[in-house]
């Protein structure tokens, strides 16, 4: 029940501010730790109502912090909730661990963190048994900040304005989100040259401008200029299944022949009787939370929200009111994922060869579908961008599928003869 401690123990900084901004705003007590000893050191000093542990830590793991709670006169009866990615293994794992009454699996959304984490409070009371900006704290800040700091053409009507390296995209999110903010915010980043390079930008690409379209607090749509291609509507009707490749990419060479009076691609494929308006939208659903998990990696450039009593039309008719919190709860669950892939991949020029001797031992049946399409194009020749372009897949997904065969020495980095 709100108002009950809770301890929440993440080696992920990001993780850890978005499961305190979830509880804290339904009334829990919430403390975090970022390992296992830290964890402990905390549940001693304030014996909390409840333990949400991440399964994967270094050093001390969820299976080292359970065991080490089950001998501990204080801390043996505090019920723990693990959190575990896709890949762990669930269910009977986590059963046998002391002290573990529930798991919940990662990305969740803020609505099942909440019933899990109710359930296991209400259960252990029917028995007996990083600090996150609020909304009143952001807005002060903006406000100082808008004092000290102009912004670049700033607009007449613009009610929120600030520097993405102060104040990061989440939480001007959650704020326009907890105040149920109708109206237009507008980012804009600028590339450093090596990102620009490593993605295959280019000077005039580097620069990147995002609208996100809010209605009532949740997103209805969002559009950018300056992004890769990976990020147009095409990919997503692919990736969701509404049309194959081959398909649309006749379609695109028949626009691109005639362009007089082709307008937008949804609208034409839809008259065209190549889509329904339903796989149009689940298409645009994708796209858009693909651009706001974009946005949500960027650690400068500016933004500016713009009330507005009506959206753009498109805007209007996608009406996708998608919620915010789920949405950064997943995406700043993929900014921890990209750090760590980006140490193995740090360059999408770079070439892959598959180790056919450890395939053979491994085992494709063993593979991902998604991991499985992706080394079909890994051949010592295509690069990480040239993958990405064939596979018709976002960077994120290709990076994490060929980080995935990489650290399973199914595919190695090719290098190049030494000159003599």
């Amino acid at each position: 029940m709100p108002g009950e401690s809770v301890l929440v123990v993440d080696d992920s900084p990001t993780i850890l501010k978005l499961v305190q901004l979830v509880l804290t705003k339904a009334g829990y007590q919430v403390t975090t730790a970022s390992d296992g000893e830290a964890g402990l050191v905390a549940a001693h000093e304030d014996r909390p109502a409840l333990i949400l542990l991440d399964y994967q830590m270094p050093e001390m793991n969820g299976d080292d912090v359970c065991r080490a709670m089950s001998g501990d006169t204080v801390l043996c009866n505090v019920p723990v909730v693990v959190m575990s990615a896709r890949e762990d293994a669930v269910g009977e794992r986590f059963a046998s661990l002391p002290n573990v009454v529930d798991h919940i699996t990662k990305p969740f959304s803020p609505d099942a963190l909440l019933a899990v984490i109710s359930h296991t409070v209400e259960q252990r009371q029917r028995s007996g048994g990083g600090q996150t900006t609020n909304g009143r704290g952001l807005r002060q800040l903006l406000t100082a900040q808008a004092a000290q700091e102009p912004t670049p053409t700033p607009a007449h009507d613009a009610a929120l304005s600030g520097d993405l390296g102060i104040i990061s995209i989440a939480d001007v999110l959650t704020l326009l989100q907890d105040q149920a903010q109708t109206g237009t915010l507008s980012l804009s980043h600028a590339e450093a040259r090596a990102e620009a390079e490593r993605t295959g930008g280019s000077a005039r690409s580097a620069r990147v401008h995002l609208e996100v379209f809010l209605r009532q607090g949740r997103i209805d749509f969002a559009t950018a200029r300056g992004v890769p291609e990976e990020f147009l509507l095409g990919r997503f009707l692919v990736e969701s299944g509404q049309m194959t490749a081959g398909a649309l990419s006749g379609i695109l060479e028949l626009r691109a022949l005639y362009p007089e009076g082709k307008g937008l691609l949804g609208a034409d494929l839809i008259q065209r009787k190549l889509i329904t308006p339903e796989g149009l939208r689940k298409a645009m659903s994708l796209q858009t939370q693909a651009l706001v998990f974009e946005g949500l990696r960027w650690g400068s450039g500016r933004f500016r929200f713009n009330t507005a009593a009506e959206l753009p039309t498109l805007a209007r008719e996608a009406a996708l009111a998608l919620p915010i919190d789920a949405l950064i709860m997943e995406g700043l669950r993929r900014v921890d994922e990209w750090r760590l892939i980006e140490r193995e991949i740090g360059d999408f020029a770079m070439v892959f060869v598959r180790n056919e001797e450890k395939l053979t031992t491994f085992g494709r049946g063993k593979l991902l579908r998604d991991e499985v399409a992706v080394l079909e194009f890994v051949n010592g020749k295509n690069s990480v961008r040239d993958i990405i372009a064939m596979a018709k897949m976002g960077s994120f997904d290709v990076t994490k599928m060929l980080y995935r065969l990489l650290r399973n020495k199914l595919i190695r980095r090719r290098v190049n003869p030494l000159a003599v």
